[in-house]
């Protein structure tokens, strides 16, 4: 087998490693991180998923109507806001620490979600739920892209975001069944024990070589008051702006789509089918994501993607039931692009010291805005086709947000272990951009 060598140096400190390449071209050692918070990722996916596919059984179950149950699932995606301090406490504590501390509080709400006893309750406990899965999300794509290689940190991203989709289409499965065991409850108890084994797996992981550097360097900052430079104030503002518009159009489509197809159109048997198909889609799309964007570049596969998905939607919602399943598999691919790479940009684009900061501040943004494009198709559409009709607009606005990587570098091979004023890494201008 063919070796790598990895290697990178800050402020003297050599943490050169050198690996033989494994299956799919990882390491052994970078597929023991890959490995457990990919099959985290399905359960996170999961739990999104129940929330837009299932939303139907949910709101039945609960005896509400899907417009109420819409505004449900925008107050649930808002509590993603809490996660701020959870992944920013990774920039003070290590990330490790945080991974386990969010997946440990993620399990246990979960389960409490399972025993609600109405809408509010439901609320609730997926909120609390929520913040925890939300950190925990946001904590794992920063931990591969600290440990992965950087010629591979993409493909890395773009692998366990390709195993956490198929969580969609496992809901899918699930609500075609003729009859659910305790009902819609079961949905989520059927998350329990796995999570339980990727606590498990997930002690084992070490703690990142970027963070164990910085604290030997004194660059960590210890305040609980985040302290970001004008330089890095500025990079995160834009990045949360474009990821906020995308977190708003991507929510708010699967929600209607899902509404549109098994409410508009009686699709059960048909729907479950669409998103089982759309699997090929949604590989090709993390394929272009990861790998694409370590060959090519964040920004123009980032732009690729939101392009294609904004267009899928469009065919979806205007086309009539004969666009739904060619745009349901362009938005797919679009999706896939953008969720296989934007976390690394955003990890890429900030040192060591405040990455975890900036990360929390982008992906709290990116969910809490997705909660607001969901409150507001729902409430100015009065169907799912007609609330179908806004998520195209905010899908022009994702489009025109793409001007902002034009002030945004190109990220793709950045050391992310060393002083961003060293080497490749070096600090932005003045100017914060």
């Amino acid at each position: 087998m063919p070796a790598s060598a990895s290697s990178a140096t800050a402020a003297g400190h050599d943490v050169a490693v050198t690996e033989e390449i494994g299956p799919l071209g990882f390491t052994r050692r970078e597929w023991q991180i890959i490995g457990p918070l990919s099959f985290a990722a399905f359960f996170e996916n999961y739990d999104y998923a129940l929330l837009s596919v299932a939303a139907p059984i949910l709101s039945d179950g609960l005896g509400v109507t899907p417009s109420q149950f819409g505004v449900a699932a925008s107050i649930v995606r808002l509590a993603g806001l809490a996660s701020i301090p959870l992944v920013r406490a990774a920039d003070r504590s290590g990330r490790r620490t945080m991974l386990l501390l969010t997946l440990t509080g993620f399990i246990a709400f979960t389960g409490l979600t399972a025993l609600a006893w109405g809408l509010v309750s439901f609320v609730v406990f997926s909120c609390l739920a929520r913040a925890f899965l939300t950190a925990e999300g946001a904590l794992s794509g920063l931990v591969m892209s600290e440990e992965v290689d950087p010629t591979r940190r993409g493909r890395a991203l773009s692998f366990t975001g390709l195993i956490g989709q198929t969580a969609f289409g496992g809901v899918a499965l699930l609500i075609a069944l003729p009859v659910l065991p305790f009902g819609w409850r079961f949905l989520y108890l059927l998350a329990l024990a796995p999570l339980a084994v990727v606590a498990s797996l997930r002690r084992r992981l070490p703690e990142t070589t970027a963070f164990r550097v910085a604290s030997e360097d004194r660059r960590v900052d210890d305040t609980r008051a985040p302290r970001l430079a004008r330089a890095w104030r500025g990079r995160a503002v834009a990045l949360a702006a474009l990821f906020g518009v995308v977190g708003a159009f991507q929510t708010a489509g699967v929600y209607h789509a899902a509404q549109l197809a098994q409410v508009t159109y009686d699709w059960s048997g048909r729907y479950t089918l669409i998103i089982v198909v759309s699997g090929p889609f949604t590989l090709a799309g993390f394929l272009l994501g990861g790998r694409g964007s370590d060959r090519w570049g964040r920004r123009p596969v980032l732009s690729v993607g939101v392009v294609v998905g904004s267009a899928g939607m469009a065919l979806l919602f205007l086309g009539g039931q004969s666009g739904f399943a060619p745009g349901w598999f362009a938005f797919v691919i679009g999706q896939a692009i953008v969720a296989g790479c934007w976390l690394v940009f955003v990890g890429e684009l900030v040192p060591t010291e405040v990455r975890a900061t900036v990360t929390s501040i982008v992906v709290s943004v990116h969910v809490a805005a997705g909660s607001v494009g969901l409150a507001l198709s729902s409430v100015l559409g009065s169907s799912p086709g007609e609330s179908g009709r806004v998520v195209v607009w905010i899908g022009v606005a994702s489009v025109v947000s793409l001007a902002m990587l034009a002030w945004l570098p190109e990220t793709t091979g950045r050391d992310m272990v060393r002083p961003y004023e060293d080497g490749p890494g070096a600090a932005p201008d003045a100017a914060g951009v």
